[in-house]
């Protein structure tokens, strides 16, 4: 049973027609689909909407539900269509003409589209140096395999439907905000198929689809990004009455990994440089993605200073050419050191003129502060 149309539309029940006009103008354009692609809810809203409106806009529809508080007494055209046949369809068709600037409503045919699938891969940063192919495994809907694709048991076939002529869709002349508009919409009999089956097909049971499983192999570009969709067209579930076939949509996962910090083509490693190798330089070896890179270590290298490894990053998606690899130097300082090592750190400084370290325990500086006896 339809809901009341005041509370759908949000007006009182002694509204004007302006009123519920405007009201109707406003929800429609707030839940249409194409103000809101791909969400069912926002969908089902706007046919809520426009069917409340198809009652309040007309006197006589209004007046029955004011009085019986119900619309089950009037003729009805298809299943589906509430309230004397004009219903969410027509007024569907005319707001895509709203949205579209005017002209007739252009509606395929027969057939309904096949759905979309979703699949993930997860591919490691060396897989993305280059083109890669991954094998996937998932379910679709396809043609029925013992009825092929109609729907109808073995022996029996589908009969054209006596409620569209075979065509699938229905076409009304509707009076409208917008004056007299011709509207087509989807059969609500044969689902658009042009088709009615007298005898389903017991492995489909009249659907025409069954579910199988499919194997494809992709190919996932160099350099792509973490969640990335690529679209495979036509390999989602087959369409039903020459529907289109859906799409495949791959979404690419690429994970976190501990030797590098990815910002888009370029990456950043560290490398631990030893003190004497900060101080006096070296040639260094740092891990790449392509295997181990030499590199120099010039002297006095400073904590945190940065080398670039050029053309050791990433590839641009699709392309060869690569960013940069960054090394940030970290300076690695033993955390103990013998007295011989000690010693020689302090004439190291006392070369350099630098204050002489005196080190903290029991026999440094503050070790003997320390031990000093209380007078």
């Amino acid at each position: 049973m339809p809901q009341d149309p005041y509370s759908v539309l949000g007006v009182p029940r002694d509204a004007t027609a302006d009123q519920i006009k405007s009201a109707y103008r406003k929800l429609a354009r707030q839940y249409h689909p194409d103000v809101n692609p791909g969400n069912p809810e926002a969908e089902e809203k706007f046919k809520e909407v426009s069917t409340a409106y198809a009652v309040l806009s007309d006197p006589d529809k209004r007046a029955r539900f004011d009085q019986f508080g119900l619309t089950e007494d009037q003729p009805s055209g298809n299943p589906g269509d509430y309230f004397g046949g004009g219903g969410f369809a027509d007024i569907f068709g005319m707001m895509e003409e709203m949205f579209a600037g005017g002209g007739r409503t252009s509606r395929r045919s027969s057939g309904r589209d096949g759905e979309d699938h979703r699949v993930e891969v997860t591919v490691n940063l060396e897989e993305l140096l280059t083109p890669s192919e991954k094998g996937l495994t998932y379910k679709r809907m396809a043609g029925c395999s013992t009825c092929h694709g109609s729907g109808a048991a073995p022996g029996t076939s589908p009969t054209s439907c006596g409620a569209c002529g075979g065509t699938g869709v229905v076409t009304r002349m509707q009076q409208t905000i917008l004056g007299s508009i011709r509207t087509t919409s989807t059969c609500g009999v044969c689902q658009g198929t042009g088709k009615t089956i007298a005898e389903p097909c017991p492995t489909c049971k009249g659907r025409g689809l069954e579910v199988v499983t499919e194997k494809l192999s992709v190919t996932i570009p160099s350099g792509v990004e973490d969640g990335t969709a690529l679209r495979v067209p036509g390999k989602g579930s087959d369409g039903v009455g020459g529907g289109r076939p859906g799409d495949l949509y791959v979404v690419v996962h690429v994970p976190e990994d501990p030797r590098f910090e990815r910002h888009g083509r370029d990456l950043v490693t560290t490398y631990k440089a030893t003190f004497a190798q900060a101080v006096i330089g070296d040639t260094v070896q740092i891990q790449g993605l392509s295997g181990p890179i030499d590199t120099s270590l010039e002297p006095g290298t400073q904590p945190g200073s940065h080398i670039r490894l050029r053309g050791e990053g990433l590839p641009r998606v699709n392309g060869t050419s690569r960013g940069d690899l960054i090394v940030i130097c970290e300076i690695s300082v033993p955390t103990k050191v013998t007295e011989a090592e000690a010693q020689l750190l302090r004439q190291f400084a006392e070369m350099r003129g630098e204050p002489m370290p005196q080190g903290v325990g029991s026999q440094g500086f503050l070790g003997g502060l320390f031990g000093k006896k209380k007078k």
